[in-house]
């Protein structure tokens, strides 16, 4: 069980809603960027699975925690489905599926001790922000 500090709680929630709006701007301009085929669905895997082991690692509990990844994924397919509708981006099954593995890899993560590397970069900070 995770014992983060309200103070730094808010950094990481801050954190956390930051790379949310950032992988929904990035779902949705235009962008121009060229990938080996199919490399993208590694960009998506890791994109959805670092968002759900992130909040993972903010919200206690295996249920909410699940909860949080389900939803992760379901942003993922309703990405898909505004990509499509744009004249710029492209509606790929692919991506949904590799959106929703990511986020079930980082839920999955987040059921191991790596749940705690907040607080262990708190006690970091801590440790080197204390006077002598």
């Amino acid at each position: 069980m995770t014992q983060l500090s309200q103070r730094h709680r808010r950094i990481w929630l801050l954190l956390g809603w930051g790379m949310v709006v950032a992988v929904v701007v990035l779902s949705l301009i235009p962008l121009d960027v060229d990938l080996v085929q199919n490399e993208d669905k590694l960009a998506h895997f890791v994109a959805y699975g670092s968002l759900a082991f992130w909040f993972g690692m903010l919200i206690e509990g295996r249920g909410r925690e699940l909860r949080i990844a389900v939803a992760f994924a379901l942003m993922g397919v309703a990405l898909e489905f505004l990509q499509g509708l744009t004249d710029y981006r492209t509606f790929e099954i692919a991506d949904m599926v590799a959106n929703a593995m990511g986020a079930a890899f980082g839920w999955g993560l987040a059921q191991t001790p790596l749940r705690n590397v907040l607080e262990w970069v708190e006690r970091a900070i801590d440790a080197l922000t204390r006077n002598p």
